[in-house]
């Protein structure tokens, strides 16, 4: 993939990896990014002026509508999306704490929302050339986190419809890709990051995950997801007991 001369979509884009990532993209491609935040949107911009920043939330069916069709209309020029925008409930599935809450919100925002989003853009990019869909999963998806029950669930759905989207177009002009996290310092951890797994800075993942796109992977490992996905194979229990360390199961 030429990441230059695009024009790029971004999620989640006004803080964290999707900002660190529209950092990188911005002195070659026109990159717009999208949030809730009016106020964050605003300091992104500020940091860098070049960015083009919409209002939305990706979860509400009638903004999202509406931010394809200002999107489409404003930039026809788009070839590249990028499914960034994440967050987590923090859910106990034995006294149900988090869970409804989980349950609608994360599915919504992690999974009913990026593919929504590639089904409204899909005509449009099946038009552009050197068009991209990238969807930013996590290596949660080989192996949950029991008090990330529904962000896991979501990921790995939307991991499975990365799949199959990708071999949808095969033989088209759209590429289908997905990158899969590690743990990453971010304001998505909410001052509580894990201290079992070392994290790595949004910009050492947005610089890999970039890589890997220039490559033309279609699936990119960024850290210990790869290990994810070999204990998943290999030594699920144990993969299991090292994600959730600090949460063991009843009777263990």
């Amino acid at each position: 993939m030429k990441l230059a001369g695009n024009t790029i979509l971004i999620t989640g884009g006004s803080e964290g990896i999707g900002f660190a990532m529209a950092r990188r993209l911005l002195p070659h491609n026109t990159v717009i990014v999208c949030g809730r935040s009016q106020e964050k949107l605003r300091r992104a911009k500020v940091e860098l002026p070049g960015l083009v920043t919409e209002v939305c939330d990706v979860t509400d069916e009638h903004e999202r509508r509406e931010l394809v069709a200002r999107v489409v209309d404003r930039h026809p020029e788009l070839n590249i999306l990028i499914n960034n925008a994440g967050a987590k409930t923090p859910t106990n599935l034995l006294t149900g704490e988090g869970v409804a809450a989980g349950l609608a919100y994360d599915t919504a925002l992690n999974f009913t929302a990026p593919a929504a989003l590639c089904g409204a853009l899909l005509p449009h990019m099946m038009s552009r050339p050197r068009a991209a869909i990238v969807n930013m999963t996590t290596g949660l998806v080989y192996l949950p986190k029991a008090e990330q029950a529904f962000y896991s669930a979501a990921k790995a759905a939307l991991h499975s419809y990365s799949q199959s989207l990708r071999w949808a177009l095969q033989g088209a002009p759209l590429s289908v890709h997905e990158v899969l996290l590690t743990l990453v310092d971010t304001n998505f951890h909410q001052g509580k990051l894990p201290t079992n797994i070392p994290a790595i800075s949004a910009d050492e993942a947005a610089r890999v995950s970039l890589e890997g796109l220039q490559q033309d992977k279609p699936q990119i490992h960024v850290g210990k997801a790869a290990l994810a996905r070999w204990m998943a194979l290999l030594a699920p229990q144990r993969g299991m007991a090292i994600v959730n360390q600090g949460h063991p199961g009843v009777g263990t």
